[in-house]
């Protein structure tokens, strides 16, 4: 074992850009999910090989007491308490792959913030890849499509999903894939609002984003997932000025009403969970859109089920309680966000003050609606929620850095 730790302790003490190169794995290998090697359901033990050597790293390179360490240590704290303290549901395999997921942040987020192992540039370079990458392997899956070729593994393209010409890209499926495009396009331009001082605008995009900007339009508008349109409508909200504000809600009210007769499948997907959201009854979501419903009704649960009196509410039940309840549909029906009913009310604020403490910087912003939207506020054991995470972390890392030198520059 010692052999071991000092092997790796002179892999990571060379170079400093050896860290950075480990760095740009993690956030690239849980942003991508590539099928053949990782399977598509179940664990990838690419990924737990991945996380297994954080903490060793964190002890040897970067063991500094961080914001992120803290409190992913609280929430670590929480957990195994409540799931010992219910020992009938304890499942250590669930506790330890969670455990795995919040030593893999509390590593990156120290190799960002002290080891600095990003610039801007870097970093900048990294979406337009991340982009263009899950573009071009969507329209070579597209191209299969149309030639008759519904799987071909090597391309990532596993499965037929009958939408059309819509594939799963580099994730796992398409409504994934349209999360990760999302928060990356998102992290594109608030780092070039750093640079330029102010958001690009519609023509800039084209100019300097050209080949980001229209893989992305592509890729979101015809990978056959109504969540990314739900995405590309929040992220459009970037570009309203105040002033079109009254006079946009009349084109948008408008626009509602003309999407039944528009025959696209994941358009009227997207108005569909809209409508079936805003009826907040469980049933309706799960019969009308059971990919949607995996998203929708854990809100509309916690909205409408959460009990603040009770003392369960704010413990929770223990880990993998949810699964006492038998078949998929019965758990829908249960299932609340941030994991409440596994471990408690308290976790659940842990959890939010680690977003808003390390990741996502204003409480009041496009991020958080990307937050409560399309990833229901809650980090689980789901590698892509963790790599979009990791990129709104390293954005919030630079805005913190360009507030700092604007403030050096003032003093």
């Amino acid at each position: 074992m010692n052999k071991i730790f000092k092997y790796i302790s002179l892999l990571f003490s060379a170079q400093s850009y050896t860290l950075r190169n480990f760095t740009t794995f993690l956030l690239l290998l849980f942003c991508i999910q590539y099928i053949p090697i990782e399977s598509r359901a179940g664990v990838s033990w690419l990924k737990v090989a991945a996380m297994a050597i954080c903490p060793i790293i964190l002890y040897l390179r970067t063991a500094k007491i961080s914001k992120a360490l803290c409190l992913t240590t609280i929430y670590l704290s929480i957990m195994w308490i409540v799931s010992l303290i219910h020992y009938e549901t304890f499942r250590a395999s669930t506790l330890i792959y969670t455990t795995l997921f919040l030593l893999l942040y509390a590593t990156y987020y120290n190799l960002l913030y002290c080891n600095q192992v990003f610039d801007i540039d870097y970093f900048i370079k990294l979406l337009k890849g991340l982009i263009l990458a899950y573009s071009a392997c969507l329209l070579i899956q597209q191209s299969f499509i149309l030639i008759g070729i519904a799987q071909c593994p090597i391309i990532n393209l596993v499965q037929a999903l009958n939408r059309s010409i819509g594939a799963n890209s580099l994730s796992f499926e398409p409504s994934s894939s349209a999360r990760i495009m999302a928060v990356a396009y998102l992290g594109l331009l608030r780092t070039y609002q750093l640079k330029m001082g102010r958001l690009p605008n519609v023509k800039e995009l084209f100019q300097e984003l050209r080949w980001p900007s229209i893989g992305f339009l592509w890729a979101m508008s015809t990978m056959g997932s109504g969540t990314a349109f739900i995405a590309l409508g929040i992220l459009s909200v970037l570009f309203v000025k105040r002033q079109y504000l009254l006079s946009i809600v009349p084109s948008l009210v408008a626009i509602y009403f003309i999407i039944p007769s528009i025959e696209f499948e994941p358009l009227q997907r997207a108005r569909n969970a809209v409508e079936i959201t805003l009826t907040l009854e469980t049933e309706s979501v799960i019969k009308t859109d059971g990919s949607a419903a995996t998203r929708i009704t854990p809100l509309i649960n916690t909205l409408k089920n959460i009990d603040l009196l009770n003392l369960n509410s704010w413990i929770g039940y223990g880990a993998d309680y949810i699964k006492k309840f038998k078949g998929p549909v019965e758990q829908m029906k249960k299932q609340m966000i941030g994991r409440i009913q596994e471990f408690g009310l308290f976790s659940f604020i842990i959890m939010q003050i680690l977003i808003y403490s390390c990741a996502i910087r204003k409480i009041l912003s496009i991020e958080t609606l990307l937050w409560i939207f399309l990833f229901s506020m809650t980090f689980g054991n789901v590698s892509y929620t963790w790599g979009a995470i990791m990129i709104f972390t390293a954005v919030r890392y630079f805005q913190e850095q360009h507030e700092q030198d604007l403030l050096v520059i003032i003093q």
